[in-house]
């Protein structure tokens, strides 16, 4: 009698996942050979292959032509589908680990786990700013590290949510700063006259932070871009208190802009902070 192969065996493990979109494609329906080689655009020969392996671990049965899904193949063609997103999740969290590594108050990775990763995605690099805009259009107050996760792309809902009533304190860097004032001059004006903004520099900034209503969200920019590489956003209370710990320790050292203006940015930089 032929030994069935483990899933134990980290070689079989491999093999399985080689051969998850033949899995993907039988959760869609049943398939005969040729419609599963033209589906999956591989040879007759890797057909075989894959079949082969599959039917030995009882995770696919052939009935009358057709190739199908047994129940425990069901349950295997579920478990890669949830190790791929799982995968992916932890790589597109990566640059964010790294990042909050140099945060002036430490936290465990795992605090991150149950975290909405929102990455840039093929043909659409907004992807992040669109899940940080759902945010902020259902927040009544925002509290952000770093004004380059705004960006330019969309300014003028950032600054009519500020105008109707949203309180934000923005700690950001000089050069952000004076980029905004200079290409933006009319946002600027409106959002500062309204009252409800407070914006304050510093020199150095190792991520976006950004404490909304009921979530905080850490973004991580392209290098040399405004445009967010991830976006990862969490209700977990442990990232909460962390992300307000953290933005106390740079709001202890920033310097308030008297008006979100030239002349106020001016100031901040002459200050013996900046000029030293």
């Amino acid at each position: 009698m032929p030994t069935t192969p483990q899933a134990d065996d980290l070689d079989v493990l491999i093999d399985i996942l080689r051969r998850s979109p033949l899995l993907e494609e039988l959760q869609r329906g049943e398939y005969d050979r040729r419609e599963l080689q033209d589906r999956l655009a591989i040879s007759r020969a890797t057909s075989h292959r894959h079949t082969k392996l599959l039917s030995e671990l009882g995770a696919i049965e052939r009935v009358a032509g057709q190739f199908r899904l047994t129940e425990s193949g069901i349950l295997l063609a579920d478990a890669c589908a949830g190790f791929k997103q799982d995968a992916n999740t932890a790589l597109q969290l990566a640059p964010v680990l790294e990042a909050v590594r140099d945060a002036p108050v430490p936290i465990d990775n795992e605090a991150f786990t149950d975290s909405i990763v929102t990455g840039a995605e093929h043909g659409d690099p907004h992807t992040p700013l669109v899940r940080f805009l759902a945010l902020v259009r259902r927040t009544e107050s925002l509290h952000a590290l770093d004004l380059d996760v705004i960006g330019p792309v969309r300014l003028d809902e950032i600054k009519e949510r500020i105008v109707n009533g949203m309180e934000t304190e923005l700690i950001g860097l000089p050069e952000v700063a004076s980029d905004v004032i200079e290409n933006y001059p009319e946002n600027c004006i409106e959002a500062c006259a309204s009252g409800y903004l407070t914006v304050k520099l510093v020199d150095e900034l190792p991520f976006a932070l950004t404490i909304f209503d009921d979530r905080v969200g850490i973004g991580i920019s392209e290098p040399g871009t405004r445009i967010l590489r991830v976006f990862v956003d969490t209700d977990s209370p442990v990232v909460r208190e962390w992300a307000w710990n953290v933005f106390e320790a740079y709001d202890s050292n920033a310097i308030e802009m008297e008006g979100f203006g030239p002349r106020g940015l001016q100031q901040v930089i002459e200050t013996q902070a900046f000029s030293s």
